[in-house]
């Protein structure tokens, strides 16, 4: 008869998270893994499986919590420019104040293992096709409410999900509020109306 777990298991997958998020997927050995959750590696194995396994189980963990977070406050925004301005403003504060400032865990991944792995590379794409329709519906509301420069619309979703990628890696390089805040002045500067 097996051991009874004594740890708790979502505390050590938000420990792994954060490990991989800070430091890559290759760079995150196992040993690395197991010093950071204070575990033996036959429990982190026995919990999880392999290291891979532990890695994915991170992604869909920071699909379910920091991208669901950061994209509800797209999808929940009384108007469509609101929730853009919201999310770049908490995507900002993040990568100036919080765990962004590691970039974001599927950009970092898609960056280093999308060529290698079929199934990672279509997660990848699953999160980022999340935030392009996000940033489509609320284009969509902006376009209708007269938010929107002419010829802006749901159509520009995909240089909103470009401009989120470019300063997720950007946000590795410290480069400070004023830069990461302009660069999302820019990007909605060009589809807002100047009369919103």
């Amino acid at each position: 008869m097996g051991r009874t777990r004594t740890f708790d298991v979502g505390e050590a997958l938000g420990v792994a998270l954060d490990t991989f998020w800070e430091r890559g997927y290759e760079a995150t050995s196992i040993q690395v893994l197991c010093h950071a959750m204070d575990l033996q590696p036959g429990s982190v194995y026995a919990a999880f499986g392999s290291k891979r396994d532990l890695f994915v189980a991170a992604l869909k963990s920071y699909a379910e919590t920091v991208s669901a977070e950061a994209v509800e406050r797209i999808n929940t925004a009384a108007s469509g420019v609101g929730g853009l301005r919201d999310y770049f403003a908490h995507l900002v504060d993040a990568m100036v104040d919080g765990r962004r400032r590691w970039g974001c865990l599927v950009t970092n991944s898609l960056v280093e293992l999308a060529e290698r792995d079929p199934e990672l590379a279509g997660m990848f794409e699953q999160h980022l096709a999340n935030l392009r329709t996000s940033f489509a519906g609320a284009l969509a509301r902006a376009r209708a409410a007269g938010e929107l420069r002419p010829g802006a619309g749901p159509d520009s979703a995909p240089l909103l999900v470009a401009v989120v990628q470019g300063m997720n890696v950007l946000a590795k390089t410290n480069p400070g509020r004023p830069a990461l805040q302009a660069i999302a002045d820019a990007a909605l500067a060009g589809l807002v109306s100047t009369q919103d």
